[in-house]
């Protein structure tokens, strides 16, 4: 398995909609199923609004200097690859960098995504990511926490960002042919990535429009 980046994530309670025996969702997508840092529209990106700095500061619990040294922190981290569109990271060592201007913030969990190296290569081939990572492991402590089923969707710019399954309720559909085992803290699921893999297979051509991949997910122990 190689590891395809790294992510600094807050779950958040399971919409309604959505029909997973979980209590909260933690996601990588960009779907609005979890929280994930830095939020470059509100530390990066200059065409957003300036208000969305100043109301993410206070949301930090950071003054301004130290919250522009954030900025900073970030810019660098993107201008050097080191930081995708996504808020993926791809060394642990920039995660905590990071993660120091995090401390006020309550949740936050830092998490490794990996995938089969026939997966990986294909993703970097392709080009389809600005930044991918170097699948090499870490040295720090980790233990796996579940499965997810993941796509690639292709944005402006030619930047990307994951869609997931559960976006489109396709958990429903896997469920009508096979065992879903899903932890309730994470919405996460609880089946090998064997499994998660044929559930794959299940969901090909449905929801979103991109080719949905099996991932292991990893807490990092920081």
């Amino acid at each position: 398995m190689k590891c395809f980046g790294y992510y600094i994530v807050k779950p958040l309670p399971k919409p309604g909609w959505c029909t997973l025996k979980a209590e909260s969702i933690l996601s990588v997508s960009e779907n609005g199923l979890s929280e994930k840092f830095p939020d470059l529209t509100k530390c990066f990106f200059v065409n957003c609004p300036r208000s969305n700095r100043a109301e993410y500061r206070r949301y930090l619990g950071l003054d301004d200097d130290v919250f522009s040294e954030f900025c900073r922190t970030v810019a660098h981290l993107f201008d050097d690859k080191k930081l995708a569109t996504d808020s993926r990271f791809v060394c642990i060592e920039d995660i905590l960098a990071v993660s120091r201007f995090l401390r006020n913030v309550e949740g936050i969990r830092v998490v490794g995504i990996y995938t089969d190296d026939d997966i990986f290569e294909e993703y970097r081939s392709e080009g389809t990511f600005d930044t991918v990572g170097a699948g090499m492991a870490h040295s720090l402590s980790s233990r796996k926490i579940g499965c997810d089923i993941l796509g690639c969707e292709s944005l402006d710019h030619g930047y990307s960002c994951f869609d997931t399954y559960i976006i489109n309720s396709l958990n429903e559909k896997i469920g009508q042919r096979a065992e879903l085992k899903v932890d309730e803290h994470s919405g996460l699921l609880q089946n090998t990535y064997e499994e998660t893999k044929h559930f794959c297979d299940m969901i090909s051509g449905m929801g979103e429009p991109v080719i949905w991949t099996p991932f292991e997910v990893y807490e990092i122990l920081i």
